[in-house]
């Protein structure tokens, strides 16, 4: 399971986390106003972002990938197992406006080999400026930040259809509502109807935005957050199988088996075991 720990955080206008452990086959689609770069140190399979996938690791080496704001993101792809370190980094919205005013008109491209290094380069050097033992490691940080919005902006930096964005975004503000309102309520009967009553959408509209934006049908994503869950509890405790699938949402133990046999290509109760063996 992925663990991760905060770098830097606190008042600083960023976010640096390390992530550590094993990817899941799992989707995880989210969006954020900040700015973020994922560099993987080892391991990785590629990053869904906007439609479209990019790797993170190729011949043993990581590829620093640029998430826009409000972009629809996630990581790793199904049927993709290992161990996985890399590093993240949210830069603040609003700090990089400060910085540079003409942000609500431009895009980041992916880099090319040339800024990767320079990227990868700065990400490494913000990791040791938090390191420093001086009361001057703040004003590294930000040099090595405002150094980084530098390169974003004058390497990778490319103007933006302005009515295009303004309709993401307002959809993208309807599925994070969608999005949260499925994962509080996966454990009850959850249908397309139901869902399109609630937000007052009809139900072709809202399949529609939601697969356009998300590359995943409704059905589909409640079913992966119910296994999701089912998982967990597969892993952290000793229940009946009946037990987990009513808890996450199933009608019975055929249902989950159907969905987790689809998902991972073994029963549920054939995955504790292995991870049984692994831990003993």
């Amino acid at each position: 399971m992925i663990k991760y720990e905060k770098i830097i955080n606190s008042d600083m206008p960023i976010k640096l986390v390390r992530f550590t452990g094993e990817i899941y086959p799992y989707i995880d689609k989210h969006w954020h106003n900040s700015i973020e770069i994922v560099l993987a140190i080892c391991g990785g399979s590629t990053a869904f972002i906007d439609g479209k996938y990019y790797p993170l690791y190729q011949n043993d080496t990581g590829i620093p990938v640029i998430i826009n704001s409000c972009a629809i993101h996630s990581f790793g792809t199904p049927n993709t197992s290992g161990s996985y370190i890399g590093l993240a980094l949210q830069i603040n919205y609003d700090f990089f406006k400060s910085v540079y005013n003409d942000i609500d008109h431009i895009q980041f491209k992916q880099p090319d080999s040339h800024s990767c290094n320079q990227i990868k380069e700065c990400l490494y050097k913000l990791v040791e400026c938090f390191e420093l033992r001086n009361k001057n490691k703040r004003i590294e940080i930000i040099g090595q930040v405002y150094h980084l919005i530098y390169l974003l902006v004058s390497e990778l930096g490319e103007k933006k259809k302005d009515s295009v964005i303004q309709k993401s975004n307002k959809n993208k503000h309807r599925l994070t509502s969608i999005v949260k309102y499925i994962d509080a309520h996966y454990q009850d009967k959850l249908t397309i109807e139901v869902i399109s009553e609630h937000f007052n959408l009809s139900e072709g509209h809202l399949s529609k935005i939601f697969k356009d934006n998300m590359d995943i049908t409704v059905k589909a994503y409640i079913s992966k957050i119910r296994i999701s869950h089912a998982r967990d509890m597969l892993i952290d405790t000793d229940l009946p199988l009946i037990d987990i699938a009513l808890a996450s949402g199933f009608p019975n133990t055929k249902a989950l088996n159907k969905e987790f046999k689809h998902l991972y290509d073994i029963s549920p109760l054939e995955y504790r075991r292995k991870i049984n063996m692994y831990d003993n």
